[in-house]
């Protein structure tokens, strides 16, 4: 028996916050919106339910930092390549490199996870995060959520 996934076209469809571009509103998450793994498709559908959360409150979507596994599988899906788009669980490849190279790959990823720590530390305390996104959005949205 053959396993096969079935998922959208996300980097044509979809923004970061899994909400399509064309109808504002509509939110994709789990493997049909195009990531792979129980974790990654839990991940997806936190990001889907705040940024439907806030649009019912009539804000945007937030933004999460592309430093953080949510901001950077969202940006995977989103800003891949359509053509020959395969759905991945996370990876450390996935979040930006460093801007001092790191040869010793246990302390190489334990940078970039204290990095990302750090960048959803402050998208929590409502500093903008990357591709200007207001520190007004990010707040209201992780305030709702707890």
């Amino acid at each position: 028996m053959i396993h096969r996934n079935t998922y959208i076209d996300a980097p044509a469809v979809l923004e970061p916050s899994f909400e399509t571009r064309r109808r504002p509103g509509l939110f994709f998450a789990g493997q049909i919106s195009g990531v792979e793994g129980y974790v990654e498709s839990a991940a997806s559908g936190l990001v889907a339910g705040i940024g439907a959360a806030q649009r019912a409150r009539g804000l945007a979507p937030p933004e999460f930092p592309c430093e953080s596994a949510l901001g950077a599988l969202g940006r995977y899906v989103a800003r891949s390549e359509p053509r020959g788009y395969q759905p991945t669980n996370f990876a450390f490849g996935l979040l930006p490199e460093l801007s001092s190279p790191v040869r010793n790959k246990a302390r190489r990823r334990a940078l970039l996870t204290e990095r990302a720590l750090e960048s959803i530390d402050r998208f929590r305390c409502g500093q903008a995060t990357d591709e200007g996104n207001s520190a007004e959005r990010a707040e209201s949205a992780l305030s709702a959520q707890t």
